[in-house]
């Protein structure tokens, strides 16, 4: 993501620190986190499980497939496995 895809989707500025929040693909500054949970609460979110959470952090380091494997893939494989072990032994 270059640094002119970095914009808030709610204020439409250039912030040096955006996140998505949970899985969402929009990215936030903090002061409209701030506001949006301020005005509606943290219900406002959608909720996630740590799955998706991991779907959702290693799709955004995709483009990195050259180099080393992350975390977030090592972590998904090995829950893969996990899953896939206790299928076989069903």
């Amino acid at each position: 993501m270059s640094d002119e895809d970095k914009v808030c989707c709610i204020c439409n500025q250039h912030k040096k620190f955006l996140a998505r929040v949970n899985t969402g693909k929009k990215l936030y500054c903090m002061q409209c986190q701030a506001k949006i949970t301020k005005e509606y609460g943290s219900d406002y979110w959608k909720p996630c499980s740590f799955g998706e959470f991991l779907e959702s952090a290693s799709s955004l380091h995709k483009h990195k497939d050259d180099g080393p494997p992350s975390m977030y893939k090592n972590i998904r494989r090995i829950l893969r496995e996990a899953k896939e072990d206790e299928e076989n032994k069903s």
